[in-house]
């Protein structure tokens, strides 16, 4: 294959180089020499592989105890998570965060005791994955005593216990209705115990609300008015038609479970005696907070907030890079794929304005927009569909090892509209009882151009998030590792995934979806932009909003909440390109090295083996395959 030509983004590869070399020689996890006996799996001389094993049963289950939403999620089994995971939900009081805190703590001691060197190397890839997400995932909480530390997405730390995309008022109903699996009279049993938990749930979160604000820390306004919104709007159904009544409901005929109605009645009453005045206590607590909000965006005004967007750096990117070295890599591939998109447009006749206004432009020509229909929606659904039909075939030629576990595509839900992101993927359940599934947000066609739809479809579908998820699923690794992905490898993966498919020919003659998979990637490297824009160099949510705007061509309405989202997940969204830059400089450097005897399908497969490990794990790993 020809080598992945770099141009601007040189630039950005001298500084991954340099970050991942202070990471090498500071507080990260090394894997051991690689050996050449090809029994790779045998423990070392001195070691047991039993030892270790217990060592990951024990690290596993002290996780799941303090986070039973994530067992349900991935459908981990009670000899892994403990018996009645299903049924529990996590404390979100700031005692429980406490407790939380000094178990990540102990997780860390716990795996820094194990001598790395007296593993075999798949031993080593398992422990030097789990103890680096461990350190980085509590690096935030070692240096402010504010936020909420391996939450709602299993390992993320987040600087506010409520927002309008996290916090116990989205995260249970989520759980209950996408992932709770209700297939028994005892499963109906474990849904409506953890339905009847979410009352005290939003109590303890209220209590970490007024603790954080006693701090000093308080989302802002705009923040806590979508937050507010999201809550009202989810509390306006008759308590019988609520979707975690109804879709509980649906759920147990399905099943064919006894008493059906009965469980369905106490549903409804949970919802009408529980949900509803919970919620409107957390909508209460809200609005008292919003009186001591401002509308600054970034958390360098919160109490050590600049070591905090360190620390989070480190966390969402598995680098040690500086936020002005990270904007400027962004701002050098901005620069890059501006040109790229101007020549394709410019062949296409569209030579007056920025590549922003022409971008605006073509997104509002007719024949690139489904109505806002429900015909238009089943028609883009449809389409979808087809273009997960159309790469299947070709994935042999590019992946020795394929996904076995099946994937279907999902309208997000409607009452989840406002709150939930534009696409995104979730994993099947590990036992098999429920497929990947690929969620499109459909509240505005409009923000979906179908030009736009490819590109998408190959970073939350194949060969993007579900191929990548279920590689490493079906490798035997431990359940945890999976569970503890790196933000980093995965969206890294999903966009290095979207550059694949144009080499996988799926772009040839269609320009403009072409314009879409590189307005997509202006997308991400924008990211690098404002997300330090706001939270280091002090951007307004504004300033922000409006270079995304102008620079790709947004649609106002989601610029918005696409930036609203980096303001209440700082650096998650430098994963993307910081993860894509560092898979194709890795790609780059085998081909280089090894040269006729460069085989794609087994770099990939040596990329995926081991599920989203951090990325200087991924760069141990690839240097020992190359060898």
């Amino acid at each position: 294959m020809k080598p992945f030509s770099c141009s601007a983004a040189c630039l950005a590869f001298a500084f991954l180089a340099t970050a991942f070399s202070t990471a090498a020689t500071g507080d990260q996890a090394t894997i051991s020499p690689p050996g050449t006996d090809p029994a790779a799996d045998a423990p070392a001389a001195g070691s047991t592989a039993i030892d270790f094993d217990d060592v990951v049963a024990d690290v596993s289950g002290r996780y799941f105890a303090m986070n039973p939403e994530m067992a349900t999620y991935y459908g981990v089994p009670e000899s892994v998570a403990g018996p009645g995971r299903d049924s529990q939900l996590g404390g979100l009081s700031p005692a429980a965060e406490a407790e939380r805190r000094a178990i990540a703590a102990a997780i860390v001691a716990q795996l820094e005791a194990v001598d790395s060197t007296a593993l075999n190397p798949r031993e080593a890839i398992v422990h030097a994955v789990l103890l680096t997400q461990f350190r980085n995932a509590s690096g935030p909480a070692r240096v402010v005593d504010y936020g909420a530390v391996f939450s709602d997405y299993g390992n993320w730390f987040l600087p506010y216990p409520v927002t309008q995309l996290s916090g116990p008022q989205i995260a249970i109903p989520g759980i209950l209705e996408k992932q709770q699996r209700v297939a028994s009279s005892a499963d109906a049993d474990a849904y409506l115990t953890r339905l009847a938990g979410y009352a005290n749930a939003i109590d303890e979160v209220i209590t970490k609300i007024d603790a954080d604000r006693k701090l000093g820390v308080v989302p802002p306004d705009f923040i806590i008015d979508k937050a507010v919104a999201v809550i009202e709007a989810r509390s306006l159904a008759a308590p019988s038609e609520h979707s975690l009544v109804t879709s509980f409901r649906k759920r147990l005929d399905e099943a064919g479970v006894a008493d059906s109605d009965k469980h369905a009645a106490k549903a409804a009453t949970l919802i009408e005696t529980g949900v509803y005045p919970a919620n409107r206590r957390l909508v209460a607590a809200l609005k008292v907070l919003r009186d001591n909000a401002g509308s600054e965006a970034g958390v360098w005004r919160l109490p050590n907030g600049d070591a905090f967007y360190r620390a989070m750096i480190t966390h969402m990117t598995d680098t040690t890079l500086d936020p002005q070295e990270i904007h400027d890599i962004g701002l050098a591939e901005v620069t890059r794929i501006l040109s790229e998109m101007d020549a394709i447009l410019r062949a296409e006749g569209y030579t007056d304005g920025t590549v922003g206004e022409r971008m605006s432009a073509l997104g509002e020509e007719e024949r690139f927009v489904y109505p806002n229909t429900d015909a238009g929606k089943i028609r883009l659904i449809a389409d979808l569909n087809a273009q997960m039909a159309e790469i299947e075939p070709l994935l042999p030629q590019w992946f020795g090892l394929l996904p076995k576990a099946q994937l279907v595509v999902k309208r997000v839900p409607v009452y989840a509209e406002q709150s939930a992101t534009g696409g995104f993927y979730d994993a099947p359940a590990m036992d098999g009882s429920r497929p990947g599934t690929y969620w499109i947000n459909l509240r505005d066609t409009a923000i979906w151009p179908s030009y736009s739809l490819k590109t998408l479809t190959y970073h939350e579908a194949n060969p993007g998030h579900h191929l990548q998820t279920v590689i490493g699923m079906e490798q035997q690794s431990p359940i945890l590792q999976t569970v503890l992905y790196s933000n980093a490898f995965g969206e890294g993966w999903g966009l290095y995934a979207e550059a694949l498919a144009k080499e996988m020919g799926l772009y040839d003659d269609d320009p403009f979806s072409d314009l879409g998979r590189l307005q997509d990637e202006l997308h991400r490297a924008i990211r690098l932009v404002v997300d330090t824009g706001m939270h280091a160099l002090k951007w307004s949510r504004e300033q922000a909003i409006r270079y995304m705007v102008e620079t790709e061509g947004a649609h106002p309405s989601e610029a918005e909440a696409e930036i609203d989202r980096y303001v209440v997940w700082p650096g998650q969204a430098l994963g993307y390109k910081i993860g894509m830059l560092r898979i194709q400089a890795l790609r780059a450097e085998a081909e280089a090295k090894m040269g006729e005897g460069f085989d794609i399908r087994e770099f990939h497969d040596e990329v995926l083996r081991n599920d989203a490990v951090p990325l200087d794990v991924l760069g141990a790993k690839i240097e020992r395959w190359m060898q």
